[in-house]
């Protein structure tokens, strides 16, 4: 990666939403060829960085996670964030490369460990415990990072009445509660039986989302 780091990190980069150019009449996205056979993406962090860079009249400007755009973005091309711009950056192919295999939430081979959960406190367990009711059996909910990830958030769940595709699960939690506000860059959801075995054998009780029980009165 290089350039003026407008994304200190990778995780900066791969967690971000930047907006792309959209030709109107091919639908290509804009882009750059700074050497022969060297292919890049333009993305900017701003629609006043992108309307001086575009002619807007030929362009749709499209909001997009840079984690959408790597999942559609051929191999061998790279990113250009904010061109021209001294604080822009250029990841380069090879780079994109290595920014994809984070694209699963557990990759093959990485560090993955437990990590506090600051953000998820006693009313957006509730929220989620309401949330997932007759929809899953189990949920479980805890922090961890993948090699120097910061701390990520993950809902594994076993779903009610059979497999239930996470997409699905993740709509139905999120109609109740906005995952994005609870203090982590980003949340996944997936099936308990896909968090590796090492971290599923870290889970407590304590990881359980569950309605609080509440105190009964009885009368004499």
């Amino acid at each position: 990666m290089s350039g003026g780091q407008v994304f200190a990190t990778r995780w900066d980069l791969l967690f971000a939403q930047v907006l792309i150019g959209v030709d109107r009449t091919t639908g290509v996205f804009s882009g750059s060829e700074p050497a022969p056979g060297r292919q890049l993406v333009c993305v900017w962090t701003s629609e006043a960085r992108a309307g001086e860079a575009l002619h807007l009249e030929s362009w749709d400007l499209k909001k997009i996670s840079v984690r959408s755009l790597l999942t559609v973005l051929p191999a061998g091309i790279g990113i250009h964030v904010d061109p021209a711009v001294p604080s822009g950056m250029t990841a380069s192919a090879d780079y994109v490369a290595q920014l994809k295999r984070y694209l699963v939430p557990f990759p093959d081979g990485a560090d993955v460990r437990r990590a506090p959960w600051d953000g998820l406190d006693a009313s957006a367990r509730e929220a989620l415990a309401d949330a997932a009711d007759d929809h899953v059996s189990e949920l479980h909910a805890f922090g961890f990072t993948v090699d120097d990830s910061p701390t990520l958030g993950c809902l594994a769940y076993v779903a009610a009445g059979g497999p239930a595709p996470a997409d699905a699960v993740r709509t139905t939690l999120a109609a109740s509660i906005d995952l994005d506000s609870l203090g982590v860059p980003t949340v996944i959801v997936v099936p308990l039986e896909e968090v590796p075995e090492a971290l599923r054998a870290t889970l407590g009780d304590a990881d359980r989302v569950r309605r609080e029980k509440r105190p009964r009165f009885w009368r004499r």
